[in-house]
């Protein structure tokens, strides 16, 4: 049974300059900023260790409401404000070092201390754990460069040119497989026809009979039966900016576990945050049962609808203008409805005549809605765009101009026209309702995989290269496309997604996750190291400009929330 832990922020890698070590016990404290929210309560304190640190990660976790805060220090100190009163668990964390874990109790209106004195840990044993999360630490997996695992060569080339931009680093080291396996992965990543998730994903007429024995000597001569068991080394660290991050907070709220379950079943797995109009925060959760979530994060009170299908696979979901949640099944292929007032289902079936075919098993993505209230979305295993009609209650599929694309994130642009991503194809397609046409835009980077998208408002169409650590821009007036190189390496933005001040924000799983605010203006880069281990495949940010996400990937699931600067906060609610 996995072990849970709630104090996983050993993804924050920081840098050693303008750090702080042995600092004299009569310092004076900066002045503590009061909370902003009513009745919360603040905490603070200094942080000494026996070698320069910076950007260190303070998390108090209240023990009451099941609530994870977690804050940066600047120059040793820390502050976390409007802390809900309550029993905490506070301990601090940083590559290299160890700190032991205090109690104390946070009350309304009033501030907390606690300093810490962190001591050397080997910092080996630290990335070790840093790769397999919260489980029994592997002895004897060896973590080695990117040029040892993966060799140069052609059989590399291949690999990252048909495997890697999909599957990640990290796959491939997991396998231990022989030739004849291998052979028949790349069969079943050939299969159009194979069972939707499991197979399918090069696309046909790719492969040449030449790129495949070159692959397959490669992976059963590195990755074979008698391969050790090995993970990519990362030895680069995440640029810090310690007074940028000592304005931050994240809070997580995490979800509560279903005894009744068993224990392969206990890891909830949220997604897809979105904001109702009343400030309450929904999300998909992909466990079983699947689930639609709502989050008060006034209280931290958490209320769960389970699904029609328990095992339907949810997806996205939006809210609607009369507080109605949508929703994808990526089983059964159904666009979904729930009237929170009520507690009642509705589904609809996406593909009533078959048209999809009868060898996929179509899945829905992500729905979105129209100025009309009309309900968009895509199909990813099936190829299709589709509308739910709010007038008539019709439901219309197109199809892309270019096969098994995979259709992916999606937004609408003022004018109501539809922006969705070509997951598989590596395009960012346009289409207009109006004239039913589609038109395709193609990443200078290429073959690559990507996610999702967003749009700004000046109509600029931002997007990730997952498999190529770029963020991507495009002007749909010029048709005019510029990438940008995300500063770390391994980096795999997923979601990109504009503040109020047309920042561009981005969910990066590379590197244990971050979130990563892009200034256009400066061109500039700003880390925030996650709390835990994660990826963050979807971002929501209000209109004060907290960024909401789901860490899907991490240990412990949550909704969570990155404030960039406290003392902008007036409320704990999300609004647009």
């Amino acid at each position: 049974m996995k072990r849970r832990r709630w104090f996983l922020g050993l993804a924050g890698l920081g840098c050693l300059a303008l750090a702080v070590h042995s600092v004299p016990r009569l310092w004076n404290p900066l002045p503590v900023q009061a909370s902003t929210v009513p009745g919360t309560g603040t905490l603070s304190g200094m942080v000494e260790a026996p070698k320069p640190f910076q950007a260190a990660q303070v998390y108090a976790r209240n023990l009451d409401k099941n609530i994870l805060y977690m804050v940066y220090t600047n120059g040793g100190r820390y502050q976390a404000v409007n802390l809900f009163p309550g029993n905490y668990d506070v301990t601090v964390q940083k590559r290299g070092f160890a700190a032991d874990t205090k109690k104390l109790a946070v009350k309304a209106g009033e501030n907390s201390t606690a300093d810490f004195r962190m001591r050397e840990a080997d910092p080996e044993l630290v990335q070790r754990n840093m790769y397999v999360g919260s489980e029994t630490i592997q002895e004897n997996l060896q973590l080695v460069p990117y040029d040892t695992l993966y060799p140069p060569g052609a059989g590399r080339d291949a690999l990252l040119n048909h495997c890697i931009y999909c599957h990640g680093q990290n796959f491939f080291p997991s396998k231990q497989w022989s030739a004849a396996q291998w052979n028949a992965g790349i069969d079943l990543m050939l299969n159009p026809n194979a069972p939707a998730g499991r197979g399918a994903r090069i696309p046909a007429g790719t492969v040449s009979q030449k790129d495949r024995e070159t692959l397959v000597a490669y992976l059963a001569e590195n990755f074979g039966p008698h391969s050790p068991k090995r993970a990519l080394k990362i030895d680069v660290e995440f640029p810090l900016d310690e007074q940028v991050l000592s304005r931050a907070m994240y809070v997580e709220y995490y979800l509560p576990l279903d005894p009744k379950l068993d224990a392969n079943h206990k890891q909830r797995q949220g997604q897809d945050p979105h904001f109702d109009k009343d400030g309450n925060v929904w999300y998909t959760d992909r466990s079983v049962p699947n689930r639609i979530g709502k989050l008060d994060p006034r209280t931290g009170t958490i209320k769960d609808y389970v699904a029609p299908n328990p095992k339907g696979g949810l997806h996205g979901l939006t809210v609607d203008s009369q507080g109605h949640v949508w929703f994808n099944e990526t089983t059964g292929m159904h666009l979904g409805r729930l009237d929170p007032k009520t507690g009642e289902f509705m589904r609809y079936a996406v593909d009533p005549k078959g048209e999809i075919g009868k060898n996929l098993r179509a899945e829905g993505h992500t729905p979105i809605l129209d100025s009309k209230q009309n309900v968009w979305f895509t199909v990813i295993v099936g190829n299709k765009l589709g509308k739910w009609d709010r007038k008539t209650g019709k439901l219309s599929l197109w199809e892309p101009p270019t096969p098994d694309s995979f259709p992916y994130g999606i937004v609408i642009d003022k004018m109501d026209t539809i922006w969705f991503i070509e997951s598989r194809r590596c395009k960012v397609t346009q289409f207009d309702p109006r004239t039913e046409k589609f038109t395709e835009y193609l990443p200078l980077t290429r073959p690559c995989r990507l996610r999702r998208l967003g749009i700004d408002s000046q109509g600029t169409i931002w997007y990730g290269v997952f498999s190529h650590g770029k963020l991507g821009k495009l002007d749909p007036k010029t048709g005019k496309i510029v990438e940008y190189d995300l500063p770390m390496p391994f980096s795999e933005p997923y979601d990109t997604w504009p503040d109020r001040e047309d920042n561009i924000w981005i969910g990066d799983g590379g590197q244990g996750g971050a979130l990563i605010r892009f200034d256009p203006r400066q061109e500039t880069f700003t880390y925030y190291p996650s709390p835990q281990r994660t990826d963050m495949p979807k971002l929501e940010i209000t209109r004060e400009g907290a960024v909401w996400y789901n860490p899907r990937s991490s240990e412990n699931a949550a909704v969570g929330v990155l404030y960039p600067d406290v003392s902008k906060m007036t409320t704990l609610a999300a609004y647009y």
